[in-house]
């Protein structure tokens, strides 16, 4: 396995994340948000600048974590850089090329806010579109399941996998997500995600105190849970913490480094 981590769970400072990924022995880092802004609504020119800094660090970027379909499947309208663009294919563009600045082989994505509930078949003709797009540009495509998003549970995300056979569009699987909405999931159909995951978002969580905890501290054994992939060079666990304490990270990061 290779461990990344989100940039902004540390510092939204790029060079601060940078320098905990080197104290660290990191290799990757997975960018969302920088000095408060959305990776995504940062110029082509100002990405460039980033991706030089990052490139000279000799850190390599994990994926682009982009909120992309974290929205109303009806939404209308779509900023980049505080500039109303056409629909969601522009956008995708727009997360493609960011992409390609920072050398990115990946791209989050979600599934349509549940307040427009779209059929899993509706949706998987939809995310095939931005699979072909993708694989035009060498890109693959995380569906991360989120509680807000139309894939939410373990059985959502199975269905679509099951329905359709994407070949750039893996699941994205967030456990911490799937334990604090208590999804009631098949351990089968777990394994199936499992075995088709190739990135992992870790983050635990404590359901008796229903926040996220440092990973170790709540009810995921992810040690055991992720025990096939640990000897897996091709796997990238990226930590996820959502604590919104730096050093939560850090002591989160000691853990994982230890499994074997």
């Amino acid at each position: 396995m290779e461990i990344s981590f989100i940039n902004d769970e540390y510092s939204s400072n790029l060079e601060d994340s940078l320098r905990f990924a080197k104290k660290n022995n990191l290799r990757y880092i997975e960018l969302r948000n920088i000095n408060s802004r959305n990776i995504c609504d940062f110029t082509l020119a100002e990405a460039s600048e980033m991706a030089g800094k990052i490139l000279s660090s000799g850190i390599l970027v994990s994926s682009i974590a982009s909120p992309f379909l974290k929205w109303s499947e009806s939404k209308a309208d779509f900023s980049i850089c505080g500039q109303k663009v056409a629909d969601e294919a522009e956008y995708f563009t727009k997360l493609m090329d960011l992409a390609d600045i920072f050398g990115a082989p990946n791209i989050v994505i979600y599934s349509y806010l549940k307040d427009n509930k779209i059929s899993i078949e509706d949706l998987g003709k939809k995310l095939d579109v931005y699979s072909q797009m993708a694989l035009e540009r060498g890109i693959s495509l995380l569906l991360e399941n989120d509680a807000a998003c139309n894939i939410s549970t373990i059985s959502s995300m199975h269905q679509l996998l099951e329905l359709y056979g994407f070949s750039n569009i893996f699941p994205l699987l967030n456990m911490g997500n799937t334990i604090a909405m208590a999804d009631d999931f098949k351990p089968q159909e777990l394994q199936d995600i499992i075995n088709k995951c190739q990135y992992f978002h870790l983050k635990d969580y404590d359901a008796e105190l229903k926040r996220c905890v440092v990973i170790g501290e709540g009810n995921i054994d992810y040690e055991d849970l992720l025990h096939d992939k640990l000897n897996d060079t091709d796997v990238i666990f990226s930590l996820a913490t959502s604590t919104g304490y730096p050093e939560d990270l850090q002591m989160s990061l000691n853990l994982v480094q230890t499994w074997e």
